[in-house]
């Protein structure tokens, strides 16, 4: 018999009072793990990182943790905090960096910035209460949501029958007769309409999280709101506006538990996804995460370091960019894998065929890895495309012989 060897003891180093080791720079964003939980993002620009933890519904954080540049690999920083129990905490970053507006650099090391890869994000939950930057915080989401089964229709596009619809206002009136009005519990409770209808799949104006108080105004003493959703704060978390219940650390589960039984009833769930651009706005709009982790990465800009509005939204999102397509096609995945959504609709597709100058392609990157992908094989891609720079390509998207249009 061989002598069984013990594990050897792992060396933890200490920062502001957590015992920390370097993490695991293949997981983006924040993952709970055995013993603690990893936190990893990527700034090519950063001098320093910064990561906060706060306790819930708090705006003042109980502790500043300094990733050393010892854990820092090319852009990537990366540490795992031991003890760490997700329900206990939210957490931001902040990212010191140059700032030089002429070269399209915006760092501004006293911005919260939100995790781009946050799986909940705090301070939506109340729809229609004004929001600042320090509301948002990220969670940890606890992986508990266990699927019964792979259930994907594939209804073959030419057969299908797509509903449109807004999660809120599909039930918001009190003639819709539910329980759960302006929810995706809302929405279970209609399926048996939407059979009657005879509809084979219902297209979700965006669910990702949204600030619908952004460019909010009166009219006749009545607030409005940006009702639609077409400005994402977080492209990897469902807006909790939309929950009936209230959700934590599980966030995700009513909108899965709406999926399931919509598929049960043969209803496939498509996405109007919006990475055309983002709620950030200008030069001169709100920090969230992107303007202060790269922007000139992530947003296409001009010379002088302004920001091309190809989206009539004050920003455009830099999709064929190497790491903006891997970030675009790391959501649509997880969308697919974690969710079981059936297809997305692009909305203002044609800017995914731009390049980082602004000018289009006749062989976008992005497009072929999405067309290419094997995850993403049996799910429907819908083009909106033209965008309000002038690129229309109805009839002329470029199709792969993956990707439908709509007009």
């Amino acid at each position: 018999h061989m002598p069984v060897r013990g594990r050897k003891k792992e060396k933890l180093d200490e920062i502001s009072g957590f015992f920390v080791r370097p993490g695991d720079y293949r997981l983006n964003g924040a993952r709970a793990m055995r013993g603690g939980v990893n936190f990893t993002i990527a700034s090519a620009g950063a001098t320093s990182c910064d990561l906060l933890l706060f306790r819930r519904k708090q705006s003042m954080p109980y502790a500043i943790i300094r990733i050393p540049e010892s854990y820092r690999v090319g852009s990537v920083y990366s540490i795992f905090i031991s003890g760490l129990d997700v329900e206990d905490f939210e957490y931001a970053y902040k990212i010191d960096g140059p700032y030089d507006p002429e070269k399209g650099l915006y760092y501004d090391k006293n911005k919260l910035i939100l995790d781009p890869y946050a799986r909940a994000v705090t301070g939506q939950r109340a729809w229609g209460v004004a929001k600042t930057e320090t509301d948002y915080h990220a969670r940890v989401v606890k992986e508990s949501y266990h699927w019964t089964e792979n259930d994907f229709p594939h209804t073959p596009m030419e057969d299908s029958i797509i509903y449109e619809m807004h999660v809120r206002g599909f039930t918001r009136h009190k003639t819709s007769g539910v329980q759960y009005p302006g929810t995706f519990a809302g929405i279970v409770e209609k399926i048996p309409y939407l059979q009657e209808l005879g509809v084979t799949a219902v297209e979700l104006m965006p669910i990702f999280e949204f600030d619908e108080c952004i460019n909010s105004r009166s009219y006749n003493g009545k607030a409005l709101l940006e009702y639609w959703g077409y400005n994402t704060v977080a492209f990897f978390a469902p807006n909790t506006a939309y929950t009936a219940s209230l959700e934590y650390n599980e966030e995700g589960t009513e909108l899965k538990e709406m999926i399931k039984c919509l598929k049960k009833a043969g209803i496939e769930v498509i996405l109007d996804v919006v990475f055309n651009h983002t709620a950030e706005g200008n030069r001169m709009g709100r920090y969230f995460s992107f303007k202060g982790i790269d922007s000139n990465i992530y947003y296409t800009q001009t010379p002088g370091g302004d920001y091309y509005n190809f989206s009539g939204c004050g920003n455009t999102f830099n999709c064929n960019h190497p790491q903006v397509s891997q970030y675009i096609l790391e959501c649509l995945r997880y969308w697919v894998t974690e969710y079981h959504v059936d297809g997305f609709r692009f909305d203002l597709a044609s800017i995914l065929t731009r390049d980082e100058a602004g000018a289009p392609m006749s062989d976008p990157p992005l497009l072929r890895m999405i067309s290419s992908d094997p995850v993403l094989s049996k799910t429907k891609m819908i083009a909106e495309p033209w965008d309000a720079g002038g690129l229309y390509q109805v009839g002329n998207f470029p199709a792969y012989g993956k990707w439908s249009e709509w007009n």
